[in-house]
């Protein structure tokens, strides 16, 4: 004859198997028979809670604090229920509560710190990390999320150390592998970036991330057919994953094989229809292609998803310009200008189009405003020289030339548009001079 506990473990089994209705089943037959065996509501909720039926789980929890109030792991387990219900602020005050009941509680200090951390409250999750790393000493997930924190307080030794500190426990932890792997590629350690990568392929050949994460490595390093090759996988493991069509078609656009890259675009946006970078990168493709109006047009689409987004209207305007039509050009940089009026960039190319229609007085202020924001931009001393060249003003045009040699020593074009101005005010061995310096610098860069 069985008694409830044959029948607990009868539903236990079931449990595993993933067979949850009879795991439903044979639990609440075991509370019918006593509503007071704890375990069995526990079992109950957690099967309820894997077939996403939170809130029967959370009555099964809840059923527990019935019969004992002091149970810290129904507050947990509610705790846990809520999160998956994406009600965080409940999940505080549950696993709150199984602290304060518990303050040993790791699991409650590691949970409620992830919340934290999702919230940007990254003083109270690194006080709830530290706290579960304190209680669970040997386990390596509390590490792994310190070290997240580490990572945005920009703190990468820390978070190595909490990653190393991760493996040494667990060393086929795949999420502190990859991490590591991260805060090596942002420090420019490609080497040992991808090592780290790698060592996630070996663990688990079907990471995709880790397959993409790897190709961007090589994409740095200029290894374009790895970079291909891992993209390639990534795809395979995930068609759906937009941005590795996206990550492979820039590969493909460096290569200079557009129509390749399109195809790849094109099924980047049909899966993620609003992605704004891709758009931008198709535009990028389509232009390489002579397809300036499927460019431009591109471009637009990428400004009505993001309004403010300056590397979208800046490739806007320069299609209108490749196409002839400065005035737009103009009005899409000023439009710009509007949205990121501290950009001396766009000071800086709606002064190029100001000096091609000829408004030198608009290009001069665009030029000294450009100048202004950032004066360490060689490009607009550049062609302020010009247009001081242009109006006569040959003194200031040197100064500027002199300027833009000052801040880019190689700039050859710098160098021959200053000897020029020397030539127009009568200082031949000057001119000489520098026009030699031109000649030898685009020599070198045959």
């Amino acid at each position: 004859m069985f008694d409830e506990s044959d029948i607990l473990r009868k539903g236990i089994e079931y449990m595993k198997k993933k067979d949850y209705d009879q795991a439903v089943e044979l639990f609440q037959k075991v509370i019918d028979i006593n509503p007071r065996f704890i375990e069995a509501y526990y079992c109950r909720g957690n099967a309820f809670e894997a077939m996403g039926r939170f809130d029967q789980a959370l009555e099964s929890y809840s059923a527990v604090l019935k019969y004992s109030p002091k149970e810290a792991a129904a507050y947990f387990n509610r705790g846990c229920t809520y999160r998956k219900k994406s009600d965080n602020e409940k999940a505080i005050i549950e696993f709150t509560q199984a602290i304060e009941i518990n303050p040993k509680y790791g699991k409650a200090y590691y949970n409620r710190g992830m919340i934290h951390f999702s919230s940007g409250k990254l003083d109270e999750a690194l006080k709830d990390f530290d706290a579960a790393i304190r209680e669970m000493p040997k386990d390596p997930d509390p590490l792994v999320a310190r070290g997240l924190i580490r990572i945005v307080q920009k703190e990468p030794e820390k978070a190595l150390a909490d990653y190393d500190l991760a493996i040494a426990l667990d060393p086929k932890h795949l999420k502190a592998h990859g991490n590591r792997g991260n805060v090596l590629e942002t420090a420019g350690r490609y080497g040992e970036a991808v090592e780290e990568y790698t060592k996630v392929i070996r663990l688990c050949d079907t990471d995709y991330k880790a397959y993409m994460n790897r190709g961007y490595v090589y994409f740095k390093q200029q290894e374009t057919e790895k970079a291909l090759a891992d993209y390639t996988r990534a795809i395979e493991l995930n068609p759906k994953y937009a941005k590795a069509y996206s990550c492979r078609g820039s590969v493909y656009a460096q290569l200079r094989r557009q129509q390749k890259a399109l195809e790849d675009f094109d099924e980047a946006i049909r899966l993620s229809p609003r992605n704004v970078e891709t758009y931008i990168s198709r535009g990028q493709a389509k232009m390489a292609l002579n397809d300036r109006i499927g460019g431009l047009e591109d471009f637009i689409e990428a400004t009505k998803f993001e309004p403010n987004n300056v590397n979208a209207w800046l490739h806007r305007a320069s299609a209108r310009s490749k196409m002839g039509a400065h005035e737009d050009a103009i009005k899409d940089y000023s439009e710009l200008i509007t949205r990121a009026p501290n950009n001396s960039q766009v000071y800086e190319y709606r002064g190029v189009l100001y000096t091609k229609i000829g408004s030198l007085e608009e290009a001069m202020a665009d030029y000294n405003k450009s100048i202004e924001l950032d004066p360490q931009n060689a490009r607009s001393y550049f062609n302020r020289g010009l247009v001081y060249r242009i109006q006569g003003l040959l003194k200031q045009a040197i100064a500027d030339f002199t300027q833009t040699i000052g801040l880019q020593p190689n700039n050859a074009a710098a160098y021959k548009n200053r000897a020029v101005t020397y030539s127009m005010l009568g200082d031949k061995e000057k001119a000489e001079k520098d026009l030699a310096e031109a000649e030898r610098q685009a020599a070198e860069k045959k």
